[in-house]
């Protein structure tokens, strides 16, 4: 069923990327008159196609890219009356304004989905922190805070606010990223009432045990961030099958009252419990249709980081959450939602150009780079997880599509930007010979950058 997911995931995320990329291509040209031939989604023989006018829509059968093919001299013969409408026959500056409509309509569409998802609206938790008490980086800085309280509010990262915790790990990437020492974190005591006048305290905190090359790090959680659990209702919402919870007979909508006689009052005194008795049995009290029950659970033992924890195999009622306020939803109107978009697409472009440059110059590793197998991952797992998170991963690589295919290598969007800049100057176009040997070396480049990112997601799947 996962491989199900990912096929469809990939399928869907790919053809639509390709399709605005190639579509910015055709939409140029056709602007400038230039005739095209040949509109298609991916590489390799067609499996479908319909002629339409003057151009043919293809699918090919390699679902990793696209093309668009122009009327052009260079590679086949050309009537006399239609010269004009010829790719080779455009001034520079057309041939130019063509090939950068693919890599620009990708940049767009990224923004546009950034604002079309706050204005929809992302629902997280807020960034409420348990004060640290462990010898971390976190616990250092906050040595000289005022007052003695059990947590935190996280406002600001860097001055800048962060309602959620993916706003926070997104600033704390992007000072790693951007070689930070530390950042700024402005705290605001947690109990603070609404209307009530407080002065938030800022703290330092540092950067440097970070490990950018350490893909699947906890950044936060080495950092000292503890996240302060909601105090939600011991109320069951779904039960796994052949879990304990399922073999004992608990159901959605029971509400757990006590364990072993011991009155529970909340979610998380439920799961501590569990976690600290695995392979035991113990007596569950809970409460259904108003009527009172008990029943002996033996607790399933797993493994996690290395210990034996004890499992139940039930969720919690997560619509408590939308009461709380431990809860944010995010959104934006019209044009605050555009706004938005247009600052998370600059922030992200700018980490993606420096990463890039990063991976270049060797001061990151190449373990970054991700193929297709690891997107088809990422997007079957998006795509279970909701309609949000799909949009989001698919602005996200609709961006990097749009730098990648900006990046001055032969055979990408941004080679052929590349000539036409030296022709603008020289006033003549490369020579042939000079294409040539640039196609082998973007080749070797792409099919070596491939091979690569294959081999890292095949790291990634056999290392789980």
């Amino acid at each position: 069923m996962t491989i199900l997911w990912a096929v469809l995931g990939f399928s869907l995320l790919i053809g639509v990327l390709v399709t605005i990329h190639e579509w910015g291509h055709f939409a140029v040209a056709r602007f400038f008159n230039v005739k095209v031939l040949t509109f298609s989604i991916g590489f390799g023989r067609a499996i479908y196609k319909k002629q339409r006018g003057e151009t043919q829509y293809q699918i090919g059968l390699i679902p990793l890219g696209g093309y668009v093919k122009f009327l052009d001299e260079r590679v086949d013969s050309v009537a006399e009356h239609e010269k004009a409408r010829a790719f080779n026959q455009q001034s520079v500056y057309k041939r130019f304004a063509i090939v950068l409509a693919g890599p620009i309509i990708n940049l767009i569409f990224a923004w546009l989905l950034f604002a079309v998802i706050n204005m929809i609206g992302v629902s997280n938790l807020k960034p409420l922190f348990e004060t640290p008490t462990n010898n971390s980086p976190l616990a250092s800085a906050m040595t000289d805070l005022d007052g003695d309280h059990q947590a935190w509010w996280l406002v600001e990262v860097d001055h800048q606010p962060v309602s959620s915790w993916p706003r926070v790990q997104q600033a704390v990437l992007q000072g790693l990223v951007h070689d930070k020492a530390s950042v700024t974190l402005s705290l605001q005591p947690f109990g603070t009432k609404a209307d009530e006048q407080v002065n938030n305290q800022l703290v330092e905190l540092p950067l440097s045990g970070l490990d950018l090359n350490n893909v699947k790090s906890n950044w936060l959680g080495e950092l000292g961030f503890r996240p302060k659990p909601p105090n939600l209702a011991p109320l069951i919402d779904e039960v796994l099958d052949g879990s304990p919870a399922f073999k004992a007979g608990l159901q959605s909508g029971d509400r757990i009252t006590a364990v072993n006689g011991q009155v529970i009052n909340d979610w998380q005194a439920l799961v501590r419990f569990v976690r600290l008795h695995p392979n035991e049995s113990h007596l569950i009290s809970y409460q259904r249709n108003q009527a009172q029950y008990d029943v002996m659970v033996r607790f399933e033992g797993v493994e996690q980081s290395g210990e034996q924890i004890g499992r139940l195999g039930a969720s919690v009622d997560q619509t408590q959450l939308q009461q709380s306020e431990y809860y944010a939803i995010e959104r934006y109107g019209v044009l605050g939602a555009f706004e938005q978009g247009l600052h998370q697409s600059v922030n992200l472009l700018n980490m993606t150009l420096v990463m890039f440059k990063k991976m270049l110059f060797g001061e990151v590793g190449l373990a970054h780079l991700s193929g297709p197998l690891s997107i088809a991952d990422f997007s079957g797992q998006a795509l279970q997880s909701g309609f949000i998170s799909f949009l989001s991963l698919m602005a996200l690589l609709s961006l990097s599509l749009g730098v990648l295919n900006l990046l001055p290598i032969p055979m990408l969007d941004g080679g052929h930007l590349m000539y036409y800049l030296v022709e603008m100057v020289r006033g003549r176009p490369v020579s042939e010979r000079v294409e040539e040997i640039g196609y082998r070396i973007g080749l070797t480049l792409i099919v070596g950058l491939t091979i690569l990112a294959f081999t890292n997601d095949l790291v990634r799947i056999t290392n789980g």
